[in-house]
């Protein structure tokens, strides 16, 4: 009895810790003891940007739970005011919402929530730019009425120690909040992005150099980063001047390019990079990539391709009228 009871406890020791490292954390059981802050994450730029297909400003063809499925973990977005004035919730917006109108965020952080609620082991990022300088409050309620609020993670201030993946998942506080302008203390979820993080130059033109050099903030060294590696051509329509997203060259951008800027960046700053932001990242091999920084084989299906390349070519009349409004804000798409 004594032998087969001792036997008993010794193989549920050893079934609970098998189930113990089975546990995958964004994927991966290898992540899980890794802190936050030392996992890269693939990162879509301008994420919702996807919709209307084809529009002049698309950055992405996949959808927000497309690009969820296929394992992006980190997303920038654009915040605007309502073109009807209400503040009871935010436009995701490009340039401006006469360039490029995905709709509300509560039909975002609706599919996000959706997500999270199905997938418990995954961490995710949201990076703002707070585009028309709107309050944490509008930002909270929001994110309230979407019923994310038990979701959402504060780091504290002043502090560079971050919880493993496995203890964000444990926690349930799972969902990080960036913010590059209008954060205060009233909000504290909604960090301050360059308190913590900082950014390699985002303005690429198609054919130039990729750098790997401190832009936002000027020279501040933090202790995440974003790689912005994604390109745009100028155009002239009109007399009006615009910078335009390059789906043609993401295959190549997100490819070698990437590898290459990765690779450079390593060698200047020491450490892998935090967010790997791209754009029309179904080309390319930005999952694979992100995988190999995270030192671990990537065993994902690869990124969704879409049906169709339809709506992608757009006439002269609407890349004139787009642009036209953009100039005449004096702003470029980006």
């Amino acid at each position: 009895m004594r032998t087969s009871f001792l036997a008993a406890i010794s193989l549920l020791a050893s079934s609970s810790m098998v189930l113990a490292q089975t546990q995958l954390c964004n994927g991966y059981a290898a992540l899980c003891e890794k802190p936050y802050s030392e996992v890269s994450y693939a990162t879509t730029h301008n994420a919702y940007a996807y919709t209307p297909p084809g529009a002049l400003a698309a950055n992405q063809v996949n959808d927000i739970p497309t690009q969820l499925k296929d394992g992006v973990r980190a997303f920038m977005l654009d915040a605007y005011k309502l073109p009807s004035g209400a503040t009871n919730d935010i436009e995701l917006c490009h340039t401006s919402c006469s360039v490029l109108d995905a709709g509300p965020l509560s039909r975002v952080l609706g599919q996000v929530k959706t997500f999270m609620d199905a997938n418990p082991n995954e961490v995710l990022t949201i990076l703002w730019e707070n585009s028309e300088n709107l309050t944490p409050a509008q930002y909270q309620t929001v994110y309230t009425a979407a019923g994310l609020a038990d979701y959402l993670y504060t780091q504290p201030a002043g502090s560079t120690t971050w919880p493993t993946l496995a203890t964000m998942i444990s926690t349930k506080k799972r969902l990080v909040n960036f913010i590059d302008s209008g954060a205060d203390a009233s909000v504290p979820w909604l960090m301050n992005e360059y308190d913590f993080v900082f950014e390699t130059p985002y303005a690429i033109q198609k054919g130039a150099e990729y750098p790997c050099t401190v832009d936002r903030p000027k020279d501040q060294r933090k202790q995440l980063y974003v790689l912005n590696h994604f390109i745009s051509a100028s155009i002239n329509v009109g007399g009006q001047t615009g910078d335009l997203p390059q789906p043609g060259a993401a295959a190549q951008t997100n490819g070698p390019d990437l590898v290459s800027h990765i690779n450079n960046c390593q060698r200047v700053f020491s450490q892998n990079p935090t967010f790997v932001a791209v754009d029309f990242y179904q080309q390319g091999s930005l999952l694979q990539l992100v995988a190999q920084l995270n030192g671990v084989t990537y065993t994902g299906k690869g990124a969704t391709q879409p049906k169709s390349a339809g709506g992608k070519v757009q006439s002269s009349s609407l890349i004139a009228g787009a642009l036209a409004v953009a100039g005449g804000m004096g702003l470029l798409v980006l």
